[in-house]
C-alpha cells in the first residue's frame, strides 16, 4: 500500500514522464530528461544510487550558460526582454532539477550504513562524501550528520543514561543499531517497452509487463 507521500512522489513521476507527455517538447536535451530520470528513480529506491556527476556537471555549465546570455540581453527592446524571460525560465528549470536530485539524496536517512561500505562510498560525490566525513568522534562514527544526531539525543534522552549506553552503533545480541535500508521494499516501477510475461525470481510467477504498465515491485 502506497503512503501519501509515495503518491506525491508518483504524481510528480508521472508529470515528468507520463506516456503521453512528447519528450520533446519538454525538454531540449538529453542530460535534463537523464537526471530527472534519476531523480525520480532516487527517490523511490531504498538504497543511495550511484551519483550522476557528468549529468550535474553538464547541466551546470548550462546554467552558466544561460546566465552569460541574460547578461548580454538587451531587456530594453520588446525581443530582448521576451528572450531574457525565456533564458530565466529555462535556467531555474535546470536549477529545480538539479536541486530535487541533490536534496533527494540528502535525505536518504543511512548515512552511518553508508560510511561503512565502500560500495555505497563509491556512489557518493566528493562533496558528499565531505559532508558525511566532516568531523571525527572518537567514540562514534566519522559524519557531521551522526554529530547532529548524537547531540539531539544526548539533549533529549542519553545525558540521563549510564553512560555505556551512550553509544549509537553498538551490535548486542544480533540487534544493530546502525539503520539500514530495507532492500526488499516495494517500489513503483513503470515499464518503458512491452517484455511480454517476466518471471521476476525463482518462486515468483510470470508477470505480464506490457509498455507504460505501472508495477510494485521488490527493489532486489
Amino acid at each position: 500500500m502506497l503512503s501519501s507521500t509515495d503518491a506525491m512522489d508518483l504524481d510528480e513521476a508521472d508529470q515528468f514522464l507520463s506516456p503521453e507527455t512528447d519528450v520533446s517538447d519538454t525538454y531540449h536535451n538529453d542530460d535534463l530528461l537523464s537526471l530527472t530520470k534519476w531523480w525520480i528513480n532516487e527517490r523511490f529506491a531504498p538504497e543511495l544510487l550511484p551519483y550522476q556527476g557528468d549529468l550535474v556537471s553538464g547541466l551546470m555549465e548550462m546554467v552558466e550558460h544561460q546566465i552569460g546570455n541574460i547578461e548580454t540581453s538587451n531587456p530594453n527592446t520588446p525581443d530582448g526582454a521576451f528572450m531574457v524571460v525565456l533564458y530565466q525560465q529555462e535556467m531555474e528549470r535546470i536549477k529545480f532539477v538539479i536541486r530535487s536530485y541533490l536534496r533527494t539524496r540528502l535525505l536518504k536517512k543511512y548515512t552511518p550504513h553508508l560510511l561503512q561500505s565502500e560500495e555505497y562510498r563509491s556512489r557518493m560525490s566528493p562533496e558528499e562524501l565531505a559532508f558525511a566525513e566532516q568531523n571525527q568522534h572518537p567514540k562514534h562514527l566519522p559524519t557531521r550528520f551522526n554529530d547532529l544526531i548524537e547531540k539531539h539525543y544526548f539533549k533529549s534522552i542519553l545525558d540521563n543514561l549510564p553512560q555505556w549506553l551512550h553509544r549509537l552503533d553498538d551490535n548486542v545480541n544480533g540487534i544493530d543499531m546502525v539503520r539500514r535500508p530495507d532492500l526488499e521494499d516495494a517500489v513503483m516501477c513503470r515499464v518503458k517497452e512491452d517484455i511480454g510475461e517476466f518471471q521476476l525470481d525463482d518462486g515468483y510467477d510470470f508477470v505480464p509487463m506490457p509498455c507504460f504498465d505501472l508495477l510494485l515491485l521488490p527493489f532486489v
